[in-house]
């Protein structure tokens, strides 16, 4: 008979009534253990570690986490499978106009709060365009077609201004629109990210 049967056979104690045996070696090593506990512990733990995994995996186990490209930052979110995730505040990006969240590796999909739902960790892109910039002029005594006012125009930014009016005054010659110090010509590129005003100088 081997030392792990011997551990584990049924005794008679001195009565000659027969009892079992509360410890053995075993696995558990060269110490006599309770083995009845630790295989309960070791069950109980099992099964703990079994739902701390269920729980994870369904109960806030997905990550969104919202890309700006440069503009201003959005804290991620912690979501559960199938659920809605909270729209976030737009985000700004100087001379650039935001047309939403978007997926894939060329923001080919829009998401949409009110219908997608968390189905894995996920990141959303914003999508800009460049903003449409509204441009004033002082034509600084001077008329366009008789006008000593004329309409605003709009430009895109980053784009350069395109055709500008060509103001006239008497006695002197037109000589290109200023802003902020910085003669403007046709081909100069809109870098004002909100609404200017060109004023006109004369020589």
């Amino acid at each position: 008979m081997n030392e792990q049967e011997n551990n584990n056979k049924i005794e008679l104690n001195q009565t000659g009534v027969q009892k079992k045996r509360w410890f053995g070696r075993g696995i558990y090593g060269s110490k006599d253990v309770p083995i009845r506990i630790l295989d309960g512990a070791i069950a109980v733990l099992i099964l703990l570690a079994l739902v701390l995994i269920v729980y994870f995996a369904i109960n806030g186990g997905y990550t969104v986490s919202f890309d700006t490209d440069g503009g201003t930052e959005i804290v991620s979110q912690k979501l559960r499978h199938g659920t809605y995730v909270e729209e976030p505040d737009i985000p700004l990006k100087p001379g650039y106009t935001f047309l939403g969240w978007y997926t894939g590796e060329d923001l080919e999909r829009k998401w949409v709060f009110s219908v997608d739902t968390v189905q894995e960790s996920t990141k959303l892109t914003a999508k800009w365009a460049p903003a449409q910039i509204c441009v004033k002029f002082d034509l600084n005594g001077g008329t366009v077609d008789g006008q000593s006012e004329i309409p605003e125009v709009y430009v895109t930014y980053g784009q350069p201004y395109g055709t500008l009016p060509t103001p006239v005054r008497q006695g002197a010659v037109f000589d290109g629109w200023l802003y902020s110090g910085q003669t403007i010509h046709e081909d100069t590129v809109v870098f004002m990210t909100g609404e200017h005003v060109l004023t006109a100088q004369w020589k």
